[in-house]
């Protein structure tokens, strides 16, 4: 029987690990041409959350030159942070749960480069798909079974 992650900061680090690489690798894939067309190649993003499950107070990724997605370290250009990583998870993976408004409540905040955010939300449907697909892959490897939105 699956082990259910009933608060996100308490995904095992590996799942956690394994669940952002598994949805780089798929972005990499299947949006390469959607992240040079929204004008993002070589772009660089930050998420600071205080809860990440890996200790580290966030995470950064970076879209190179030809739309590839990959984890970095160090801080991207593009900076924003929010409440907790359930917040983050939930905006990611539940079509319900919009930016504006989290923005707009004061739980989702960009500090710097707002313009490849926008960007970078213009494209939340591929995104959304993308974590769906990892997470689907992450429960089956790992034997997790993660909260589902909408």
């Amino acid at each position: 029987m699956a082990r259910k992650i009933l608060h996100h900061a308490a995904t095992p680090v590996a799942a956690y690990r394994f669940w952002h690489g598994r949805w780089c690798e798929i972005l990499s894939a299947t949006c390469r041409q959607a992240f040079l067309d929204a004008g993002l190649a070589g772009a660089s993003f930050t998420e600071r959350v205080e809860d990440a499950p890996d200790g580290t107070g966030g995470f950064s990724y970076r879209i190179s030159e030809t739309g590839e997605v990959h984890f970095i370290a160090g801080e991207g250009e593009a900076v924003a942070e929010y409440d907790c990583y359930e917040l983050g998870f939930r905006m990611l993976s539940d079509p319900s749960c919009e930016a504006a408004g989290q923005i707009a409540a004061g739980k989702f905040r960009i500090i710097s480069g707002s313009d490849r955010w926008v960007a970078l939300m213009s494209l939340m449907p591929l995104l959304r798909q993308a974590c769906h697909q990892a997470i689907a892959d992450t429960e089956e490897k790992f034997d997790l079974e993660f909260p589902k939105y909408g």
